[in-house]
């Protein structure tokens, strides 16, 4: 139990971490957690919800993924997966957080919204630092919505529908 405990504190300081937002915290709720020390993984099950300042993720099993620093290294989300931050949102059948190559990766009926814009496809990656997406079809077609801004007075407006 005392590990867990340290194991807890150690991740709500590293996990999902930003510079300037460290000192917020990492807030998990699931219907079970099972950590295990040997390997450097804590499996959150049922109904897990994931909060840290103003991004949320919630999915079936979350399972995080420790280095020997005991940094975090990966994350894992499986089944109905559908995250949040700001006015961004997506959904998939699972995703996955890789910090050795800064990537978010979206895998089966992915879809990404911001606005009224859309992006959908069997798998989305993006780069984090690079700000680059690739967005690739294996079963169905590449979907792209988005509403061109018009310009009025020197300012951009978004055209209504």
């Amino acid at each position: 139990m005392k590990k867990i405990l340290i194991f807890l504190l150690i991740l709500a300081n590293i996990a999902f971490g930003q510079e300037n937002k460290k000192s917020e915290p990492v807030i998990i709720n699931a219907d079970k957690l099972e950590y295990n020390n040997k390997e450097k993984v804590a499996i959150y099950t049922g109904n897990v919800d994931v909060k840290k300042g103003n991004m949320q993720l919630k999915a079936d099993i979350v399972k995080i993924f420790l280095d020997e620093k005991s940094d975090v290294s990966r994350i894992l989300a499986i089944g109905n997966v559908w995250f949040q931050k700001e006015d961004k949102w997506g959904k998939a059948k699972e995703g996955e957080y890789i910090k050795s190559q800064d990537m978010i990766i979206l895998r089966g009926d992915a879809e990404l919204h911001q606005a009224d814009n859309v992006v959908e496809g069997d798998e989305i990656r993006y780069i984090i630092s690079e700000e680059k997406s690739f967005v690739d079809k294996k079963t169905k077609r590449v979907r792209t919505i988005f509403f061109p801004k018009e310009k009025t007075d020197g300012k951009e407006n978004k055209q209504s529908k």
